[in-house]
């Protein structure tokens, strides 16, 4: 259907509806499955519709369409135009576009004497093709603009004539093309599969020119072979660069696309409009089609997947349309597979809602992106049109039922559990199982759920071909909310470990689920509520550190280091590393923090017209942080104590998120702290109040404003223990503030100023540096800082601009203050009252002089005595 002359058109309008999910500004977060674990778990089983259309047949070769194939890391994919001229030389290829404009196929050959025979055949037979579809549709386009003008064109110029008129054309692009066909496989393979395709495009021309009705149904009958042709080729070894044999599927599906009346062709438009010609097509003829597009889509055509999304889609609009296509296995399939990936339920009553994708902003409706009832969210009705099409393909017979495990997921959704325990009941496979799980917990029975969930999973990450890849990471993380909600939760958290590692490795495309953060939930339950032994229990035991990569050469840009990524089991170490720091346990942390030689952490800044990229050294920064610490803790003196409570602060403050940040709520290490809420249970850390104020102390009532009030408002729903709930407030943040490490760091600086003689410069030095960091997060501990320099500190320089320009603090000089200050208050003393300074230095001399003479007349009277003895 989306044939050449389609295809860039069908591109544009890929790339218009692609658009709709692209926002101006502002940040997209993926689905987490805690957010609505009802929603969650009640949720409708299904698959992307590429990988159920790619799945409607079982090809019967290894053929592949070019964008199917895969390219290993680091090579480009093959251009097929450079591919087609391969072994040519310079000037052949010269000569071949030279053929290309020449005036018919005869004089094209006759230039070609230096080429290759294949190609020299192909490129005049291609010649005199192309003229031919030229004269034809020159005339097609006359004709309207004639009859508009009101005069007759001569016999000689209708359409009819004039296509007519091209058979010798054909003929002869006929015969070269098939002397490409009969020469050795040597020679003639590097265009073989084109002059095949080539020679499909003509019979199809000749079948589009017959007038009389036995010579029509002739040429028609041939045309399966013709298109069959270049397949078989392909499929036997010859070179087919441009992947034209996949593309015949969709070449030959076109010729059953045509109005059963007047014979006009239809085309994607037809379907995509709802044209009157795509009504007029035989049932039978559609039916073909979608057999040919699902071959193609089977082999990695895109146009093929494209042409069964716009017929499927135009036969859900209309019962009768169904009823017509539902005995066809195939376009069953189809219509059952393009229900559950591509339509949604019906939002407030509002039909257009079953088409309007929201996977794009909204995660409300889950990982389709589609409004789905099964979720059980209020102003969701079943579509009509869904239910219209499960109760026709009920009433044929259940042993009509092509694929019962994805009808029985469609039942499931429409609420016609009764039946899809039926079919679930006559179909073995992982997405049988996974409904079966479903219909479990709306009964109640969450054993039941708990085995069909087990089932589902089995041989995880690599289940049955009924699930993609991404649907085997979503029932890991659906068995992950069950298990948390039946208080489990170190297996829970295994389980979203597993999907998340498993997403390590495989990509969402387009059509697929919506992007799940299940590394989001997994952080959640590592950082809320398993206990920190729980956690680095789990750790020692199941994820080991990757390798560390080697890093780009000294001369990479910026995009060779983006280009090395981190797994999710780094990211989980790394967590844990955060957490024991927040603990306290630093020598602990140590070895989960990333290698301070990995180049996969690093900054990129731009100074002086160059990308400077500094290396990120996490263990230094928490070995720094310790140091600081024990110093602050154990120093001997009161001022090197000071010294090391200062550096802690501004480690804290300067390094904050990399040391100790809380990957969730209130820091929100996982994007950076550039937001603040977007992962975990607490959407937005509140701003602070200013309780001074009224208006501050009645909006203060109405935040919970104690961690258990917190866990009830964050946690609230089912599926939540109340032992979860006491978990989360456990591990509440202390202080609940956003970048909470600088109010760490500003308690550290109280803590510095505190063991500071109050009018030494490191004492004003310090509040400074305190007042700058709090100015913007907290005016008012800020303004605190500077009240307490006021009050007790000196004069200093900088005390006019204080906490904007401040200087390191001087701690050598504090550590000799008091005895400086003594000296220095003697020596003002003495300077003011010099009179009776040398009053009083004249009494001490003669008290020193008298008390000196007293001595030397009692040592020498001792002496006297004891020679006359």
């Amino acid at each position: 259907m989306l044939n050449r002359k389609y295809f860039a058109l069908g591109g544009g309008i890929a790339l218009l509806a692609g658009a709709v999910i692209v926002h101006a500004c502002g940040p997209f977060f993926p689905l987490q499955l805690l957010d609505n674990r009802a929603g969650t778990l009640s949720g409708t089983p299904n698959n992307s519709f590429a990988y159920e259309a790619s799945r409607l047949v079982t090809p019967g070769d290894h053929l592949l369409a070019p964008e199917a194939v895969r390219v290993p890391a680091g090579q480009q994919p093959v251009d097929p135009a450079k591919a087609v001229l391969a072994g040519l030389s310079p000037e052949q290829i010269a000569t071949l576009a030279a053929m290309a404009k020449a005036a018919d196929g005869d004089a094209a050959y006759a230039m070609g004497t230096g080429v290759p025979a294949t190609q020299r055949l192909y490129a005049a037979a291609d010649v005199d093709f192309g003229h031919a579809l030229a004269s034809c549709a020159a005339a097609s386009s006359a004709s309207p603009a004639s009859s508009a003008a009101g005069t007759t064109a001569p016999a000689a110029a209708t359409p009819q004539s004039a296509c007519a008129a091209r058979e010798p054309l054909l003929s002869r692009a006929s015969a070269r093309l098939n002397e490409i066909l009969a020469l050795p496989a040597s020679s003639g393979a590097p265009r073989a599969v084109a002059a095949a395709t080539e020679l499909a495009a003509i019979a199809q021309a000749r079948a589009d020119d017959c007038t009389g009705s036995d010579a029509c149904a002739s040429l028609t009958a041939a045309l399966p072979a013709a298109y069959a042709k270049p397949r078989a080729l392909a499929a036997n070894g010859a070179a087919d660069p441009e992947g034209l044999a996949v593309a015949s599927f969709g070449d030959e599906a076109l010729t059953y696309l045509h109005d059963k009346k007047t014979g006009k062709q239809c085309d994607y438009r037809s379907f995509l409009n709802d044209t009157p010609c795509a009504a007029a097509i035989a049932s039978g003829n559609l039916k073909q089609a979608i057999g040919l597009y699902a071959q193609q889509a089977a082999r990695g055509g895109n146009s093929g997947l494209q042409s069964l999304r716009f017929i499927a889609a135009w036969t859900l609009a209309d019962k009768a349309r169904v009823a017509s296509l539902i005995d066809d296995p195939v376009a069953q399939r189809l219509l059952v597979s393009y229900a559950l990936a591509r339509e949604g339920d019906i939002v407030k009553d509002r039909p257009e809602s079953a088409f309007e994708y929201y996977g794009g902003y909204d995660n409300s409706y889950g990982p389709t992106g589609y409004a789905d009832t099964a979720r059980g969210d209020k102003g969701i009705k079943p579509n009509p049109s869904l239910v219209s099409l499960v109760e026709a393909i009920r009433q044929r017979g259940i042993d009509h039922v092509a694929g019962a495990d994805r009808l029985a997921a469609l039942a499931y959704r429409v609420g016609r559990y009764d039946f899809a325990s039926e079919l679930v009941a006559r179909e073995h496979s992982a997405l049988a199982s996974w409904v079966s799980a479903k219909l479990a917990l709306r009964r109640g029975d969450t054993a039941a759920a708990v085995e069909a969930y087990a089932q589902a999973s089995k041989g995880f990450p690599a289940v049955d071909s009924s699930l993609e890849p991404a649907r085997a990471q979503l029932i890991k993380g659906e068995q992950a909310v069950l298990t948390l909600s039946r208080g489990q939760y170190v297996e829970a958290l295994g389980y979203l470990f597993d999907a998340a590692s498993c997403q390590d490795n495989i990509g969402v495309n387009d059509d697929s689920v919506s992007d799940v953060a299940y590394g989001s939930d997994m952080a959640y339950i590592a950082e809320r509520v398993l206990t920190t032994d729980e956690l680095k229990r789990f750790v020692d035991s199941r994820v080991p550190a990757s390798a560390v990569p080697p890093a780009p050469l000294s001369d990479a840009g910026a995009d060779a280091y983006y280009a090395l990524h981190h797994t999710t089991a780094d990211a989980l170490r790394y967590l844990l590393a955060r957490r024991l720091v927040r603990d306290g346990r630093i020598d602990e942390a140590l070895p989960y923090f990333p290698a301070d030689d990995d180049p996969r952490y690093g900054s990129f800044s731009w100074e002086g017209g160059h990308t400077i990229r500094k290396q990120l050294q996490f263990r230094k920064l928490a070995r720094d942080y310790a140091a600081a610490l024990d110093e602050a803790q154990h120093a001997w003196t009161r001022t090197n104590r000071a010294r090391g409570w200062f550096a802690a602060a501004t480690l804290a403050k300067q390094s904050g998120m990399e040391l100790m940040g809380y990957e969730q709520g209130p820091d929100f290490h996982d994007i950076d702290g550039a937001f603040a809420g977007g992962s975990g249970r607490s959407g937005v850390v509140s701003a602070r109040v200013d309780r001074a104020s009224d208006a501050g102390a009645a909006s203060a009532a109405a935040v919970p404003d104690t961690p258990e009030a917190r866990a009830e408002a964050d946690l609230a729903g089912p599926f939540v223990t109340v032992d979860e709930k006491r978990r989360y407030a456990a591990s509440e943040s202390r202080p609940l503030t956003r970048f909470h490490y600088r109010e760490i760091a500003a308690d550290y600086v109280v803590k510095a100023a505190d063991g500071l003689p109050p009018r030494s410069q490191a004492f004003a030095a310090v509040l400074c540096r305190g007042t700058d960091w709090m100015r913007n997060d907290d005016p008012a501990r800020a303004r605190g800082f500077y009240q307490r320099y006021v009050k007790e500190g000196a004069y200093v320089d900088f005390g006019g601009p204080f906490g904007t320009l401040c200087p390191e603090p001087d701690f050598r000089a504090a550590a000799t203050f008091t005895y400086t200050q003594a000296w220095h208050d003697v020596k003002r003393d003495a300077g003011r009252n010099k009179k009776r300074v040398a009053l009083i230095g004249l009494l001490i001399a003669a008290g020193v002089i008298g008390m000196g003479a007293w001595r030397y007349r009692r040592v020498k009277g001792r002496r006297v005595e004891g020679r006359s003895k």
